[in-house]
């Protein structure tokens, strides 16, 4: 399998690469964190842990993410070949 992308756009690949990456790290290391914490305490750990000012953040991170989405950055379309 070989992978083909516009060189232009080499840059977004490797960000949206990385990201990815980053991610999956992070996904692993929640899981350790559930199975230390217990699936039946997840919910009572995190209630516990969040604050309204910590909640509001991470709403408006979410809608500035939205309005950098809906501002039209080209996404990097990858295309494998067998």
């Amino acid at each position: 399998m070989s992978l083909h992308y516009n060189k232009t756009n080499g840059m977004q690949f490797m960000i949206d690469f990385f990201g990815a990456l980053r991610a999956r790290v992070y996904d692993d290391e929640v899981r350790k964190w559930i199975s230390v914490v217990g699936v039946d305490f997840i919910g009572k750990k995190l209630v516990n842990l969040m604050t309204l000012s910590k909640l509001l953040e991470y709403g408006n991170m979410l809608v500035q993410e939205q309005k950098n989405r809906d501002q039209g950055a080209p996404r990097f379309r990858v295309q494998f070949v067998n």
